[in-house]
This record gives C-alpha cells, sequence and structure tokens, in this order.
C-alpha cells in the first residue's frame, strides 16, 4: 500500500514554514506535495520563490502552481494599507486545492492558516473549512479533506512552534511589497514583528547583517 500523500496549499510565508515542518515531524511517511496559488498580489513572485526554496529545504519534489490572478489582482481585493481581503477568496483557494489534490491523488490538503487567535476569524475559517469539504463530499470516491493544524494558535505560538521544530526562518517571506527586501513597515512585516517580539526571539529579517550575538 503507497504511503499517504498530502497537499500543503503554501505560499512561502513563516505560517507556510512551520506548516511544512510540522507535518514532517508528525508523520514522516506521508508524501508531501506543495501547492502555490498565483492569486494576483504584488508580492507573488517572492512568494512563490519562497515557496521553492522551501520545497529545496524540505527535499520536497513536487510544486504544483495554480493562476488565480483575478482573485487579489484588483484595487476591491486588498485593504487601506494593501492588506488582502480574504472573505470571498479563500472558499475559491480551498475548493481549486481539492481539486487539485483529488487530481493528484493526496488525501489531504494542510491549510497553513492562522489569524492570531482572533475568535472571529477562526470561525469564518472553520466555517469555510466546512463547506469546502462538504462540496467535495458531494462527488464520488474518496474525497481529499482539509487540515488546519495552525488556526487556534496565536501568532506567537506559531513561532514558538517554529522554534520547537527548528526551521530556517529566513527562507519566510511576509512583506506584502514587491521590493528585494522586507519593508518592515506593510501590515504583513508588522505582524511578522510583533510575533517574534512577543515570543522573545530574534527574526533573522531584522538582525542587522553585521551583528554579533
Amino acid at each position: 500500500m503507497p504511503n499517504p500523500h498530502a497537499l500543503i496549499l503554501h505560499s512561502g510565508g513563516l505560517r507556510s514554514l512551520v506548516a511544512t515542518a510540522l507535518a514532517i515531524e508528525n508523520d514522516s511517511k506521508t508524501r508531501l506535495s506543495l501547492l502555490f496559488v498565483n492569486d494576483g498580489r504584488d508580492n507573488t513572485h517572492h512568494r512563490q520563490d519562497y515557496t521553492h526554496r522551501q520545497s529545496e529545504h524540505f527535499a520536497i519534489a513536487r510544486v504544483h502552481t495554480i493562476d488565480l490572478p483575478h482573485l487579489y489582482g484588483h484595487g476591491l481585493g486588498k485593504g487601506p494599507e494593501g492588506e488582502p481581503m480574504g472573505a470571498l477568496v479563500a472558499p475559491q483557494i480551498l475548493l481549486a486545492a481539492l481539486g487539485c489534490a483529488r487530481y493528484q491523488q493526496a488525501s489531504q490538503v494542510i491549510w497553513p492558516a492562522s489569524y492570531d487567535g482572533d475568535v472571529r476569524f477562526v470561525a469564518r475559517a472553520t466555517e469555510q473549512t466546512m463547506l469546502a469539504d462538504q462540496s467535495s463530499d458531494y462527488d464520488q470516491g474518496d474525497s481529499p479533506r482539509i487540515d488546519t493544524p495552525l488556526l487556534e494558535l496565536t501568532d506567537r505560538q506559531v513561532v514558538e512552534l517554529g522554534e520547537e521544530l527548528k526551521v530556517p526562518w529566513n527562507l519566510s517571506w511576509s512583506c506584502l511589497g514587491s521590493a528585494e527586501i522586507h519593508c518592515r513597515a506593510c501590515p504583513g512585516c508588522r505582524r511578522r514583528k510583533a510575533a517574534f517580539t512577543s515570543a522573545g526571539i530574534i527574526d533573522p529579517v531584522e538582525k542587522p547583517a553585521n551583528a554579533v550575538f
């Protein structure tokens, strides 16, 4: 009987990094593939690059890509500070991921979503996951399921978990911009900094190149 196959919905970000390491830690026999969604955001090329960097680090051979640039490639998909607004986006991505998982004969989709413990967003993500799972159940045959291992964790807990798993933080991209380095000012960068600060851990992104510790 072949080893089980899981598809990780991957963004090249911090949570994707931790979720991938956790999946390997929990079950080294499960075969992993990564799924990157080109959703039209300004930082798409960075996120895709870091998805491949993480795949190389974890020796994951297969990285699949789905092009859905209409999801964020317009002003209506962004908040006032450029942050992505995903109430209508997540269900589309989840259904696309389930379709890809079925095509790749994977039994599971790992969605590394987390919302810093905000119960409103956790509840919404739980509902979106249930609806996507129910939609796939209408088809005949065994349907892949969605797993959300980080959903109820705070950002601090995600970083602490990553430290326990000894993940290489420098292989994750969090900035919403398209510059070659993290801007440290956008909502993505600020959220990342707050998580590391709360956990009392130095982020390689924040550490000066010539610093000695």
